[in-house]
């Protein structure tokens, strides 16, 4: 007998200790949800970082003070309770079957709903407004939400996801003093590495809003060295948490203006200069007579000169520099169009893999005339000013001005630097080295002495040319454009696509950066400003250095 009870005892006892060690952590959660309700507020995604891992989507790094904030409250019917004024006014601000029906959930709210509901649940239960972390910093929109699309493969979190859970008694009532409390469930997500810089996007998109409030645009500003894309910036942007109320805007705030195409205008004047200075129909110093128009198929072209009589004898070089109509109108009837066109293609216009590069949904490419479209002198003419026949995105832009900065080398652009899957997969795309040597580079598409032709020429826009009135005195280089678009604005005042592309510093470049504005003024007017801004900032000290 005594035998049988130690044997029960040693049972019953391995059995307790089996259910402690091995179903213990089992056990506690069947017991936390018995006494606990949770509410998925939003499904956990990866992180997406910029090339230093500061954090531009996900969970706020150090800099969460300043992170932008969500307004959310969650609902548990069950436990609402309070007096019906409050209920009923709650009924009205919070969207959905009321307060006390339905299930648990949690709902978005605007800033000045959620400062009514957060004073009124003082003194009703079962309401939890909650000020919780967006998951999006506010830089980048746009490359952003592209990239969330793109490397979805590592930024899901399956089912992994962000909840809130309020402790409840044996009642189902919510316990006092407890409250709610966030908890992150299911294992997390992967994550993404861009080339972006967040200083440099920072300062792109305020001097956007600063310099050009209100009208559409884009910058890009890349490495030419590496081709990493270190800021890309559209406007208008758009507020990822609230997709619903940019879905229906008049200016489609949700498009990247950075890779769509524009036309160029006299940004198209370098595609000129290089296929000219290539093959030897013009050098920097080929003299050409500037009357301020010219006939090209029974059409007659005007240059900027034209009513002080023309820039009268220019050379090449200061043709690109005053930007010439007339000048490069010659030179493109002297080309032909196929050594344009090659040119054009080759710096990177029009060539799917610019677009394919930097991995964003709906990027599209430049627009160039198909190599067995026959052009008349009329169509040459347009194409060398950048009109109608020609398109480029500030994408490409800045690929063909990353060509002339390197020395003639082929540049791809590079946005995501690595990735890595929930799995630990990790996928890297470029080493994380700064600038490399022009080796690292693709194939040579421009010869040395061109190039370097190129950017002395566009030293002296900045210096003395059209773009001389803003940035004179700085160490930079680039080509303005200002290009008709046949549309007006709301007063009808005509709306055109004004440019400036360049570089910085101008001897050892290591930033360009293409600016495009679609506004009332001239590349040099509203471009130029915004190009100067972003060089003083990346380039330390630009102003008022000596060449």
């Amino acid at each position: 007998m005594q035998a049988a009870i130690i044997t029960c005892f040693l049972v019953l006892l391995g059995r307790c200790a089996w259910i402690a060690l091995v179903n213990g952590p089992d056990y506690a959660v069947r017991a936390v949800q018995q006494r606990s309700v949770d509410v998925v507020v939003a499904r956990a995604r990866g992180q997406v970082f910029d090339r230093d891992m500061h954090v531009l989507a996900g969970t706020p790094d150090g800099l969460a003070s300043s992170w932008p904030q969500r307004a959310v409250v969650v609902v548990f019917p069950s436990l609402v309770s309070g007096q019906d004024e409050a209920l009923h006014r709650l009924d009205e601000l919070i969207p959905g079957p009321g307060v006390c029906a339905g299930n648990p959930r949690a709902v978005s709210l605007s800033p000045a709903a959620y400062a009514e509901v957060e004073a009124i649940a003082c003194a009703v239960r079962g309401i939890v407004p909650l000020s919780l972390p967006s998951r999006y910093s506010g830089l980048a929109s746009h490359v952003v939400g592209d990239i969330e699309a793109s490397y979805d493969w590592a930024l899901d979190g399956g089912d992994a996801r962000e909840a809130v859970r309020l402790m409840c008694d044996a009642r189902g009532q919510e316990i006092p003093g407890l409250g709610a409390r966030r908890l992150a469930l299911g294992q997390p997500a992967g994550w993404a590495r861009l080339a972006v810089e967040s200083g440099l996007q920072a300062c792109v998109e305020e001097a956007l809003d600063s310099r050009a409030p209100g009208m559409a645009g884009a910058v890009v500003a890349m490495d030419p060295w590496t081709g990493q894309v270190l800021a890309m910036a559209s406007r208008p942007t758009y507020n990822p948490d609230d997709m619903a109320s940019s879905l229906t805007q008049r200016n489609a705030p949700m498009i990247n203006r950075a890779v769509r195409p524009y036309y160029p205008g006299s940004v198209f004047k370098v595609v000129i200069a290089a296929a000219a200075l290539s093959t030897g129909a013009k050098s920097p110093d080929s003299v050409y007579t500037d009357t301020g128009s010219i006939e090209a198929g029974g059409h007659t072209f005007s240059c900027h000169a034209r009513e002080r009589g023309g820039h009268g004898d220019i050379t090449f070089q200061d043709a690109l520099i005053h930007s010439c109509n007339t000048s490069f109108i010659d030179a493109a009837m002297r080309l032909g169009a196929q050594p344009i066109l090659d040119f054009g293609r080759a710096l990177g216009i029009g060539d799917p893999d610019v677009a394919s590069a930097v991995r964003l949904p709906g990027s599209l490419t430049g627009v160039l005339p198909h190599s067995r479209t026959r052009l008349g002198p009329a169509d040459l003419a347009n194409l060398a000013l950048g009109q109608s026949l020609v398109q480029m995105t500030p994408l490409e832009a800045a690929v063909m001005m990353c060509v002339v900065a390197n020395g003639g080398m082929a540049c791809r652009p590079e946005l995501v630097l690595e990735a890595c899957g929930p799995d630990g997969r990790r996928v890297t795309r470029v080493p994380s080295t700064p600038s490399l040597p022009p080796q690292a580079l693709g194939d040579r598409v421009l010869r040395a002495d061109v190039a370097a032709a190129l950017r002395e020429m566009l030293a002296g826009v900045a210096s003395r040319g059209t773009a001389s009135a803003v940035l004179g005195g700085m160490d930079v280089a680039g080509k303005t454009g200002t290009a008709q678009t046949g549309r007006v604005d709301g007063s009808g005042t005509p709306i055109f696509n004004a440019w400036f592309v360049g570089f910085a510093p101008v001897e050892t470049p290591r930033l360009v950066v293409a600016v495009l504005i679609e506004g009332p003024e001239s590349g040099a007017a509203s471009a130029a400003p915004i190009f100067g801004d972003i060089c003083e900032y990346a380039i330390g000290g630009a102003r008022g250095r000596a060449r």
